[in-house]
């Protein structure tokens, strides 16, 4: 069996996941299904958590992007460790971000197939940070990471996350 780069894994993995994630709500043809407040509801929700989720991937992404990379480093992936603003509320902001999306788009569709499927998602998440970010994060940083891990949680859902992350943007 081939084996892929980590870092091509990396931008393979969330597109595929989605797509798996919302072939049998294809398949089953039950968009808009809830119907009534719920709906309204429902979809109002879906919009909130996508909201969140960009603002989560945005300022992870520009937090990365301003802290993560030495002059010298030319690539695309980080070459420092990056625990403050965002970071320091959890260590893997765009994953919840990742997963946060299929959760409101599945509100938006109000689709219960979409829904239910969206929890796979949540899975692909936990198996992503588990099989490739945490091993790789731990051969690249070692120690420091592993005591970073100690004291940070992987995924967090607390408002006060994004407020530290805009902080951190700021300075």
């Amino acid at each position: 069996m081939m084996r892929l780069p980590s870092g091509l894994w990396k931008f393979l993995y969330w597109p595929i996941v989605w797509v798996l994630i919302f072939i049998p709500t294809i398949i089953r043809g039950d968009i808009g299904l809830i119907g009534g407040s719920s709906e309204f509801l429902s979809m109002a929700f879906g919009i909130i958590i996508l909201v969140w989720a960009f603002t989560i991937h945005i300022i992870a992404g520009k937090t990365l992007k301003r802290l993560g990379h030495s002059r010298e480093h030319a690539g695309i992936w980080p070459d420092r460790l990056v625990t403050s603003g965002i970071y320091l509320c959890m260590r893997h902001p765009q994953q919840l971000a990742f997963v946060l999306i299929p959760i409101g788009v599945a509100l938006i569709l109000t689709s219960p197939t979409a829904m239910i499927s969206s929890g796979w998602g949540v899975l692909a998440a936990f198996l992503f940070v588990l099989m490739i970010e945490e091993p790789e994060c731990l051969r690249k940083y070692g120690t420091t990471y592993y005591e970073y891990m100690g004291k940070t949680p992987a995924f967090s859902l607390k408002p006060g996350c994004i407020v530290a992350g805009l902080n951190e943007l700021k300075r």
